[in-house]
């Protein structure tokens, strides 16, 4: 089937569900309806709390909740269930005598009868799919991880299990998609460009917000797609909700990352410090994002030599995988690798970027930034604001050619030899960069890219003294502000469970 011919099956799908709408099964749940009313209160309690002492109660507890909405495998197929369960119980014993003993004992009993009693949603979501056929079915899961543990229980029926994002390039006929979860926490995409005729959403009927997502521009779109829902609720649907919206709801359960609170004071960086982002990483790690041109990354869909490129830094964004090297930053020895490559002028070479860079930061430091980018706009920069990132030791130059032709006037040194050696060190630089992303192919041509997607992380051996120890890993969450770090901290992965319950 070629791309126009699936295009224009997506479009008949979409005319279809416009026409005949959705199907939501809100299947009655005790067990996590017990649940559901004991994390509310929990979530209530912790909007007061100050010291950050509930934090990991809460986060596990919403993430067993999650989980509840997401993965209604059998329990023997869910071990990752039995775990937050585990974890819940621990986090609330450890609290024990200074929060309310009757909320921990309530919240770790309805904890241990959630990992001890199998979804509901599963043999709903089963006997549909029997109905239907496994061949003209297709199993929608929340996340990677979510698909990969439901594989394990209907593979080997036959099932295909995939994300959204999987949909984007597979190339598939089917009829009935099955969705596990609320359809608001889903990409409007699956409604609004779906790849089979009917869609049905499985969620538990104490989740309240059943609301069909649009796009965002719908509401001023003439002729915009519009899609309604039609609600059936399966089984005991009897069950206590606590007293909130249904917004709530879905703030509740979905994930969230731990940012706490912004610790930098309101000033400008000193020539050694950066505007960065704290990166919350897959594996249990976090690192400083400042707002350089770009950094290295992995594309595991990509072809076998085409998986690895520089993107720009602002293109990093959810589920975007980072080549980081463990431990400490790249910047450093790629320097000394161009440098090495460099010849009997190394010396040399490097002496003169230590000459202007040094000028440039004592500019920094006597004037100030913003004194300095002003300067350097009058005389023609057009990226003077990149002026802190320049003094950085291991950013060979700017880019434009014009650009450091006038950094180097309005420093008062001669253009040559340092213009000349600067371009020499950035093209031996360019060999090192290639060298090493050959060898990150080679690496990644015999890795288990499977164990990547479903775990986020994966660490690549290279032979290159300076290399070794690289990680790819996946961006969990960006932080919402910045936080003014030290420049040698940046793009450093370090330790962090921040991104503990998203994963």
């Amino acid at each position: 089937m070629t791309r126009i011919d699936m295009l224009n099956r997506r479009y008949a799908m979409s005319a279809t569900l416009a026409r005949a709408g959705i199907e939501i099964l809100a299947v009655g749940d005790p067990v996590g309806a017990r649940l559901n009313l004991v994390v509310h209160r929990l979530v209530g309690l912790a909007s007061e709390d100050r010291g950050g002492y509930l934090e990991n109660l809460v986060g596990a507890s919403k993430a067993l909740g999650w989980r509840q909405i997401t993965q209604p495998q059998p329990l023997n197929c869910n071990l990752g269930l039995i775990e937050l369960a585990d974890e819940v119980v621990r986090q609330a014993n450890r609290l024990r005598g200074a929060v309310d003993q009757e909320l921990l004992d309530e919240l770790a009993a309805a904890a241990v009868l959630v990992a001890s009693t199998n979804s509901p949603i599963g043999p709903i979501l089963f006997s549909s799919i029997q109905e239907v056929g496994a061949e003209s079915s297709l199993v929608i899961a929340a996340s990677k991880r979510a698909a990969e543990s439901m594989k394990s229980w209907l593979n080997g029926y036959g099932v295909q299990v995939l994300t959204v994002g999987e949909l984007e390039y597979k190339q598939l006929q089917r009829t009935q998609a099955y969705v596990v979860g609320p359809p608001r926490i889903f990409q409007s995409s699956l409604v609004t460009a779906p790849i089979t005729s009917e869609l049905s959403f499985l969620l538990p009927s104490w989740f309240r917000n059943r609301s069909v997502p649009r796009s965002a521009i719908s509401k001023y779109a003439e002729g915009a797609i519009r899609v309604d829902a039609r609600v059936f609720t399966i089984g005991d649907d009897n069950q206590p909700l606590p007293g909130t919206s249904q917004a709530e709801d879905e703030n509740v359960y979905l994930p969230q990352p731990v940012w706490g609170a912004r610790r930098s004071e309101d000033r400008q960086p000193t020539v050694d410090e950066v505007h960065a982002r704290k990166i919350l990483l897959s594996g249990k790690l976090a690192m400083w994002l400042d707002d350089g041109e770009r950094i290295r990354s992995l594309d595991p869909r990509q072809p076998p030599g085409e998986r690895v490129a520089y993107i720009n830094v602002a293109a990093v964004a959810q589920d975007t995988y980072l080549l980081l090297r463990q431990g400490v930053t790249e910047r450093g020895a790629y320097y000394q690798a161009a440098l090495s490559k460099v010849g009997p002028q190394a010396d040399a070479v490097d002496a003169t970027q230590t000459a202007w860079k040094q000028l440039l930061r004592q500019r920094l430091q006597v004037s100030g930034y913003r004194r300095v980018v002003d300067d350097l706009q009058a005389a023609g920069i057009r990226s003077a604001d990149r002026a802190r990132a320049w003094s950085d030791p291991y950013l060979i130059r700017p880019i434009r050619d014009q650009d450091f032709e006038l950094l180097l006037k309005w420093l008062g040194i001669p253009g040559e030899p340092t213009f000349g050696f600067a371009n020499m060190l950035r093209k031996a630089l360019y060999k090192v960069s290639s060298q090493i992303g050959k060898q990150l192919e080679a690496a990644l041509a015999v890795a288990d890219l499977a164990e990547l997607e479903l775990t986020g992380h994966l660490s690549l051996d290279i032979d290159t003294e300076g290399f070794r120890g690289i990680t790819a890993t996946r961006v969990l969450a960006i932080s919402p502000f910045t936080e003014i770090v030290h420049r040698r901290d940046v793009r450093v992965p370090f330790s962090d469970g921040g991104g503990r319950w998203l994963e």
